[in-house]
């Protein structure tokens, strides 16, 4: 299943990209999307790429009732982000969330672009669920959850970059 989110900034392109590469941050956002933060790890290269790791708990009271026979009690959840080198108009990467322990990936391209005194992220990709009979049903609960993530970290960026 696809998914398309897209989110204005009113900050800079630089602003942004340091907030997305800051742990504070990174366990901000995890708490905004209501999982726990367990941790944040930052990969910062000399040529300006990176790597944002967050790892997340997500409590078995969040998952719906019909979906928790085939996930289990709680889920583990790992969201990265892999940024190339900036450029002076945009940063282009690709994001994954990991659920640890059962059928369903989400991965995709994420980038922001400088539009005048702020910036846009435009993130898109698939979700994937390998499991017979179930996995539509599963991809479509899973991609409603990844959006409203996305939406609840964007909002808790605005509030971040508002400070």
């Amino acid at each position: 299943m696809k998914i398309t989110h897209r989110h204005h900034f009113d900050a800079s392109l630089e602003s942004v990209s340091a907030m997305l590469a800051d742990p504070g941050f990174g366990l901000e956002r995890a708490t905004a999307m209501g999982t726990e933060p367990e941790s944040v790890d930052i990969d910062r290269r000399e040529d300006g790429s990176a790597t944002v790791m967050v790892r997340a708990h997500v409590p078995a009271s969040s998952i719906p009732p019909e979906f928790r026979s085939f996930l289990g009690r709680d889920l583990a959840i790992t969201y990265t982000e892999v940024w190339e080198p900036p450029t002076d108009d945009d940063r282009i990467g690709t994001f994954a969330v990991d659920i640890a322990g059962t059928p369903g990936h989400v991965a995709g391209a994420i980038g922001l672009t400088s539009e005048g005194t702020g910036t846009e992220l435009l993130a898109t990709g698939d979700v994937l669920a390998h499991m017979p009979w179930v996995g539509a049903m599963i991809e479509k609960a899973v991609a409603g959850a990844v959006l409203r993530a996305f939406t609840a970290q964007l909002t808790a960026a605005d509030a971040w970059l508002a400070r």
